[in-house]
């Protein structure tokens, strides 16, 4: 018996388990994350934080909105340079705009919501709504 035959082999690449039967499609386009903005979020006892990566956005061309249990954060940048005599090899160097929508969960006071800009990065905070209290009284039996 050869010892290859023993031992799983599995096809490595630039589509990883793409001839798989068990494919995933999003997992698939996870792994590659075109989205011009990264983002995160996460949940505290109190409230659910947002962080999302502008680098070189201004804040007055960022606009937030939360509605229908979404954030939508949409920017836009444009980095106008006048170019007397100059030449460019390569210009790397964006314009133009994004919008990125993210899902929250619904328990969200939406008249406490907070944002600010810092060094680049986006912080909204989406305070959750306060658990309701039971209402209502023991009765005893007699």
């Amino acid at each position: 018996m050869r010892s290859k035959d023993l031992i799983p082999w599995k096809r490595k690449g630039l589509l990883p388990g793409f001839f798989d039967l068990n494919f995933d499609m999003d997992n698939f386009f996870d792994a590659f994350n075109l989205s011009p903005v990264k983002a995160d979020l996460r949940e505290t006892e109190r409230e659910y934080i947002v962080e999302a990566d502008l680098p070189g956005y201004d804040k007055n061309n960022i606009e937030i909105r939360y509605e229908d249990n979404s954030l939508t954060i949409s920017a836009q940048h444009d980095e106008v340079v006048e170019e007397k005599g100059e030449s460019f090899i390569q210009r790397e160097r964006r314009r133009g705009n994004f919008t990125r929508s993210i899902s929250i969960p619904n328990d969200i006071k939406s008249d406490a919501i907070k944002a600010n800009f810092k060094n680049g990065v986006l912080r909204v905070i989406l305070p959750k709504v306060e658990p309701s209290k039971p209402s209502g009284k023991i009765i005893d039996i007699d």
